[in-house]
């Protein structure tokens, strides 16, 4: 099993646990890879893996906190998880086929394409079957 999803099923398992519980900040990328001794790049993996899980979100803030329980959907694409995307006001979503790498880390079979969430720099890949996005109103 990848390190990454041994470090996503601990927080999955705290999330599940209450031991993190809705709407609380999720330590930093950095913090996550010095406490389980692996990482950033692992880390930022298995923050990336919940977020499409639906189970962590990224705040107007730009923190990442735990999804409060009633947002976490209980049907998706066939053998993965739904997500629902927060997208900044700010931020800009696209449509595009993934590159092989994307397709890959995703599981995702040939045809499916993905919605990539650009905030500045910064870009999240999502799977478009499945995934939901929501920007905040008002």
């Amino acid at each position: 099993m990848a390190r990454y999803h041994e470090l996503a099923d601990a927080l999955r398992e705290q999330i599940a646990s209450g031991a993190r519980s809705p709407g609380k900040p999720v330590p930093s990328a950095d913090q996550l890879a010095h406490e389980h001794g692996t990482g950033r790049d692992t880390a930022l993996k298995a923050l990336r893996l919940l977020r499409r899980e639906g189970l962590l979100v990224l705040g107007r803030d730009n923190v990442v906190r735990v999804g409060p329980a009633q947002l976490r959907p209980t049907r998706g694409a066939p053998g993965r998880p739904p997500t629902i995307v927060d997208v900044p006001p700010e931020g800009v979503v696209r449509a595009r086929m993934p590159t092989p790498k994307e397709r890959d880390e995703l599981g995702l079979p040939d045809g499916v394409p993905v919605l990539v969430v650009r905030l500045g720099e910064d870009e999240e890949v999502h799977p478009a079957t499945g995934t939901g996005m929501r920007w905040p109103t008002g």
